[in-house]
């Protein structure tokens, strides 16, 4: 299980999610990244900030929090459901859901407690699927490790994610989009167009008498990415700090 166990917060009501984070807080392993008020802002915003877990009010405009629910399993199999409500009578319909735990609005932090120890549980018996993330691509969303991801490219006004077993996908995400959504997975963005996985960086070579750099990465492609100059010591700084001393 992952040190840091991202958290969703999805209810029209900003008192309700400021309670919730606030009580968080109080628990360093549990992060809040991201908050919306419905449905489909909750979906876009997750599509950019993978959670572990989304806590979902069910009464809401524009869609429920078992229509939410029902969206993420179809998209992020693997990311866990609390369901926050004002009425207890809820929690029988929407077992068929496969929430972590009912949470009866307003949340006491003893209750809190008790679902967060439930979310450990979950996460420990399936310890596999917990680093797997959804990668938009122009036919939906494929669920995917990281470790699968050989580099991303702008390909004109799409960008283009290079798979390792050769394949790849174009999707209508922006770069920056997509760095958000790689940021905790070990991807740098070496250059305003490439966005690479660290653990798979082999060298760093000097062009042009040092004016310009190029990445290499194990296995593709032979001859290397472009480093931009910026970002030749930003990524000089950040092997360093991971041990590796030197790599050009």
């Amino acid at each position: 299980m992952e040190a840091e166990i991202r958290i969703f917060l999805v209810d029209d009501e900003v008192e309700i999610r400021r309670s919730i984070r606030d009580m968080l807080s109080g628990y360093g392993e549990f992060q809040v990244v991201g908050e919306a008020d419905g449905k489909e802002s909750a979906l876009a915003l997750l599509a950019r900030r993978p959670a572990h877990v989304v806590f979902s009010d069910i009464q809401m405009a524009g869609g429920s929090g078992f229509d939410l629910a029902q969206a993420v399993h179809s998209r992020w199999p693997e990311v866990l459901v609390v369901f926050l409500t004002g009425y207890a009578d809820f929690a029988l319909e929407g077992y068929v859901y496969g929430p972590v735990d009912f949470l009866v609005k307003p949340v006491s932090r003893q209750r809190l407690e008790q679902t967060l120890e439930r979310i450990h549980q979950r996460l420990r018996q399936r310890p596999e699927t917990a680093a797997r993330i959804g990668m938009p691509t122009e036919g939906g969303y494929r669920i995917v490790d990281p470790a699968e991801i050989a580099y991303l490219e702008k390909d004109e006004r799409r960008v283009k994610i290079n798979w390792k077993d050769g394949a790849f996908d174009h999707t209508g995400k922006s770069m920056q989009e997509l760095e958000e959504i790689l940021l905790d997975c070990g991807f740098f963005r070496c250059h305003q167009s490439y966005l690479i996985p660290l653990g798979d960086i082999t060298g760093i070579e000097k062009e042009h008498f040092g004016r310009s750099y190029r990445v290499r990465l194990r296995g593709d492609p032979p001859a290397g990415l472009p480093l931009s100059r910026k970002k030749y010591y930003e990524l000089r700084d950040l092997l360093r700090q991971r041990g590796i001393a030197q790599l050009e």
